[in-house]
């Protein structure tokens, strides 16, 4: 229970420079339940004092109460408005500041202590946990503080009318608002954590099961996948149901509390109205008070029902945040060098303490402004180079840009020097422009034209009736396998990076397009550090001033 509430008080920390939104949510909320307690009281005093008076022929003040009437039934209603305004609102802001934070601590993280992680796996931790964390503001962190200031301050009111009614009311409201939510956190924990697990393995399976149809399909494992996806829904229904039916017992026993408070106030104000020690139209009052009071505490129940949702949540995301990055920045970093070659020195690199090498003690001089092409098998270590040179991954050996150690320079220093055109880089379902601009978001129109002309995607562009804004789909789905593999091309061109890498450029192009592409890049590049990395001797024979040949991590001859 203390690290639950470690962990809620740390989501609560995150709500940074919302708290002033949750802040005015918890006040309209007391302002809403206050008032509801003063209109109950109010009115029934009121019912009462006219129906005495009415039978006594007395006289008494109509005005007055009438007013107190509407004007707690006005601010009951106006504070539930702005409650339910500015507490979603607060959430909203909260729920995108949060993704926010989890998307950076991951950004350090990637791709390297993520490669065990599956894809649908992350989504569902940017996503479906942090929404489940939404219950965190919500339901739990503001409304707790609430009900515990509004409680207070009933109680209080209570004691100065009638202490005896004030004791029976604080008694159940501790049973209503603290004990019976914490059996339900109790009983509810296991369903809970079972929901969210549930719910993020569903998701993973249904990617897999969209993304992967054609090959289930062509292994005939599209059943036994429905049938898994179905085995997932009926635990998860299971769960959530366990999961309701003790919500329900909690709602069934906080209304037992309210009913036993409103008859042992009533009892006791009829008591004292016979010993003469209360004013009878105070018994009205105080029962329709105590039966109010439990506004106060009516959230709690069903909120700690989600309690273990939250927390399970909650315990997914800091695991995943708080994974140390292998990599970090240096505490004093080198500056931007003016000289971008490059010298790798007994390199090596794996991606995995059982995993072969990748690169097994690479040695690799590339001076400043030379094109160089890496020939070799698929698996040879080609594409790690490129990865090193980003600082995605740790490495054995040395590596020196500009003659100074590539570990001096920062991470996002070198991400901006350097440019990879990578195999595996994806597409976002936006537009050709939107997909330009994500790697450089301050490119002109002319910047975008030169990167598009180097790809040769120009006439392709203009053929389109949209133009730039053009939608691709999800994963370049709308464009030819060799304009998509292009606009990768255009989209690290468009950075004018000082450092270049061209993962197989030409690939999925016919003979005649992959030389026309090979010519435009030597134009583009002219002057820039480059390394074409392919397995086609007559592509890097085309582009590059030098070629070498990787096998098994290691440069083995020249050509």
């Amino acid at each position: 229970m203390k690290g639950d509430f470690a962990l809620l008080g740390r989501l609560l920390g995150l709500a940074g420079a919302q708290r002033g939104w949750m802040l005015l949510a918890g006040l309209a909320a007391c302002v809403t339940i206050l008032a509801s307690f003063g209109l109950m009281a109010v009115a029934g005093w009121f019912i009462a004092s006219m129906a005495i008076a009415g039978v006594t022929t007395g006289m008494m003040n109509y005005f007055l109460p009438a007013a107190g009437i509407r004007f707690f039934a006005i601010l009951r209603t106006g504070g539930r408005y702005l409650d339910r305004i500015l507490s979603h609102e607060a959430v909203f802001r909260v729920v995108a500041h949060l993704r926010l934070w989890l998307f950076r601590r991951l950004i350090p993280l990637s791709p390297g202590q993520l490669q065990d992680r599956r894809g649908a796996d992350l989504a569902s931790s940017l996503q479906a946990d942090i929404d489940t964390l939404q219950h965190a503001f919500l339901r739990l962190g503001t409304p707790l503080a609430v009900s515990l200031v509004c409680a207070v301050a009933i109680i209080a009111v209570l004691s100065l009318l009638h202490p005896p009614a004030a004791v029976v009311v604080a008694g159940l409201l501790l049973c209503a608002g603290g004990l019976v939510p914490a059996l339900t956190r109790r009983a509810a924990a296991r369903p809970s954590a079972e929901t969210v697990h549930l719910r993020a393995e569903l998701r993973v399976a249904l990617v897999d099961l969209v993304q992967g149809a054609p090959d289930l399909r062509a292994a005939g494992a599209g059943g036994r996948q429905l049938a898994a996806i179905d085995g997932i829904s009926g635990r998860l229904l299971e769960a959530q149901r366990r999961a309701a039916a003790y919500g329900a017992l909690a709602e069934a026993a906080f209304g037992l509390c309210a009913s036993l408070a409103l008859w042992g106030v009533a009892v006791l104000a009829i008591a004292g109205v016979t010993a003469g020690a209360l004013a009878p139209a105070m018994a009205p009052a105080l029962t329709l008070a105590a039966l109010a009071s439990f506004e106060a505490v009516a959230t709690l129940p069903a909120a700690v029902q989600r309690w273990g949702e939250v927390m399970a949540a909650a315990r997914r995301m800091f695991a995943l945040a708080d994974t140390p990055p292998d990599v970090t920045s240096p505490v004093a970093p080198s500056p931007v060098p003016d000289d971008f070659s490059l010298r790798f020195s007994a390199v090596r690199l794996r991606y995995g303490p059982a995993a072969p090498f990748a690169l097994d003690g690479l040695d690799l001089h590339i001076p400043s402004g030379r094109r160089i092409a890496i020939l070799g098998p698929s698996g040879a270590g080609k594409s790690s180079i490129g990865r090193l040179l980003l600082r995605f991954w740790e490495y054995d050996g040395d590596i020196r840009l500009g003659g100074h150690d590539l570990r001096l320079y920062r991470p996002e220093d070198l991400r901006a020097l350097v440019g990879v055109a990578a195999q595996e880089t994806h597409l976002f379902n936006s537009s050709i422009r939107a997909n330009l601009l994500m790697a450089a978001p301050e490119a002109d129109e002319a910047a975008m034209a030169r990167a598009l002309d180097a790809a040769l995607l120009s006439d392709v562009v203009a053929r389109l009736p949209d133009g730039l804004d053009t939608f691709v789909g999800e994963g370049g789905t709308r464009l030819s396998a060799g304009e998509a593999r292009r606009l990768v091309l255009a989209r690290a061109l468009v950075r004018e990076p000082r450092i270049l890498v061209l993962d197989e450029p030409t690939e999925n192009l016919d003979a005649t397009t992959a030389r026309r592409l090979l010519a435009s890049l030597a134009m583009a590049t002219h002057g820039r550090t480059t390394l074409l990395i392919t397995h086609d001797p007559a592509a890097a024979q085309a582009f590059a001033d030098e070629i070498v040949r990787l096998e098994a991590g290691v440069l083995v001859t020249p050509g």
